[in-house]
């Protein structure tokens, strides 16, 4: 029953993926750490990659972008994100190892545009999209951000019944507060959930870092009742936010496209929020823009006022995502591999 509760509030047996870095192609750019999500780089003496120790727990979340903006391709993962016992066990749930993709069952492609012949516009943007946290200055124009918002609004919905509203925010100085605003929100995230010593930015990190008696008691509750925002990849990537006063939500993106939703529409909004989305990041994507879904937007649901006199957020709309949009500093959009899909399939009767 202890080893239960204890692999709730952080498990145990759980492997990452690895970061290798080939030392002789590394040029110390140093794009790998501005782009990685939990900021686990660093550039040693030698001006090379490494791992910064930053935590006991909460490694690589194997989401590749290091790889993608690596112009000297020094950076390979290995592995994957695997729990292999408790409440959180998934090393059974995937295939292994991750792949890259294989849409015509030929062989897996590593470079879509080796394929450009056989693949539709459509589908090279879907496999070469990657999440952008690198952009240029360069402000994105309003006719750009038109076509975008067109391409969400003609996304299908329950009913025909287009919940979407939508706040185009191209004003630094706003963005910058609505990045102070979630931040400080989101401090309550990693008081609740993370040991007292992983608070603040350290490098290398407390290893022997404790939770505490009252953390012990609420953590297994909260893990039950909210498990999506209580997973330690979650808790690692929130403090990486909250323990830098320089990390940026929105990665001084140019432009911040908050999209609202209408709390009372058919079916619900979550289903058509993000086929609305996916359609503006498709549309972002194919006109040489870069994107990023920001789900820590959620900061501002503690900050009532703001949304409603600063925004003009109000009943029946509430704040449902955010989307970073800009010009991507150097190539980022990139191929890379994922888990195997999980597919149950019937075939045709054979009578």
């Amino acid at each position: 029953m202890l080893h239960a509760l204890k692999d709730m509030i952080l498990p145990r047996q759980t492997t990452f993926s690895k970061i290798l870095v080939d030392d002789e192609k590394c040029n110390g750019c140093g794009r790998c750490m501005e782009t990685c999500p939990i900021q686990l780089l660093m550039l040693n003496s030698d001006n090379k990659c490494r791992s910064n120790d930053r935590y006991d727990a909460f490694r690589c979340i194997t989401c590749q972008n290091c790889t993608a903006v690596c112009s000297a391709e020094a950076i390979q993962i290995s592995g994957a994100y695997r729990v292999h016992t408790g409440f959180w066990k998934n090393d059974d749930l995937f295939g292994n190892p991750m792949a890259y993709p294989d849409p015509l069952g030929t062989g897996a492609l590593t470079d879509v545009e080796k394929t450009a012949d056989k693949l539709t516009e459509t589908e090279k943007v879907i496999y070469n999209r990657r999440s952008i946290r690198l952009y240029k200055k360069k402000q994105v124009p309003k006719e750009l951000i038109n076509r975008i918002i067109e391409a969400g609004r003609f996304a299908p919905s329950a009913g025909n019944n287009q919940p979407w509203k939508f706040i185009v925010i191209q004003n630094r100085e706003l963005i910058d507060e609505i990045n102070a605003r979630c931040k400080k929100a989101l401090r309550v995230h990693t008081r609740l959930t993370l040991p007292k010593a992983w608070l603040d930015k350290k490098i290398p990190g407390d290893k022997d870092a404790r939770f505490s008696w009252w953390q012990k008691l609420i953590l297994p509750l909260l893990v039950k009742l909210r498990p999506g925002d209580t997973d330690q990849r979650v808790r690692g990537g929130v403090n990486t936010v909250t323990s830098d006063p320089e990390y940026h939500i929105f990665f001084h993106a140019p432009t911040l496209i908050l999209q609202l939703a209408d709390r009372r529409a058919i079916g619900g909004v979550d289903y058509d929020s993000g086929i609305c989305l996916q359609n503006m990041v498709l549309a972002a994507h194919s006109l040489g823009l870069g994107t990023c879904y920001i789900g820590l937007i959620d900061g501002l649901k503690l900050h009532p006022k703001f949304r409603q006199e600063v925004l003009g957020v109000e009943e029946p709309f509430e704040i449902v995502m955010a989307l970073c949009v800009g010009y991507p500093s150097g190539k980022i959009d990139k191929v890379v591999r994922r888990e195997h899909p999980r597919v149950i399939w019937f075939d045709e009767s054979k009578e």
